[in-house]
């Protein structure tokens, strides 16, 4: 779809996008925040659309292993911990000409200590950020 601007419901100034970092196939719309109110009840009038909250989000990216800066990842995440090794291009990474090259190398060597794997929850509420990761032995091996 066309990053343009474009009317939705009647709302100008809308930007609908398909970005899927919850690995789902949906939507993302931006609009002027004026408009919100008027576009929730727009869509909400449909069958079988219903609100789903950041809950939802976020189980649908903890089962996809994605990441969310600043919720899953930060400046103290590296790629490697993240599960983003595939993001650094082959050729970069042979000539090491890249900011951060020196512990990402070696965290590409060694193993990180840390590393971000994506979940699936059998039963019960959604894991929140921060809770704790239970083996079947009832140890702790991560956090949310």
């Amino acid at each position: 779809m066309s990053s343009a601007l474009m009317s939705l419901f009647g709302i100008p100034d809308c930007r609908v996008s398909r970005c899927g970092y919850t690995g789902e196939d949906g939507f993302e719309i931006s609009i002027p925040s004026t408009d919100v109110i008027r576009l929730v009840d727009t869509l909400l009038a449909a069958d079988p659309v219903k609100l789903a909250g950041l809950g939802a989000r976020d189980v649908l990216r903890l089962e996809a292993g994605l990441c969310l800066y600043g919720n899953d990842i930060s400046e103290d995440t590296t790629p490697i911990e993240a599960s983003l090794a595939w993001c650094i291009d082959k050729t970069r990474r042979k000539d090491g000409n890249f900011l951060g090259a020196g512990p990402i190398l070696q965290q590409l060597k060694d193993k990180p200590f840390k590393r971000r794997v994506g979940l699936e929850l059998k039963s019960g509420p959604p894991a929140r950020e921060g809770c704790q990761v239970i083996d079947s032995d009832g140890q702790e091996i991560g956090k949310e």
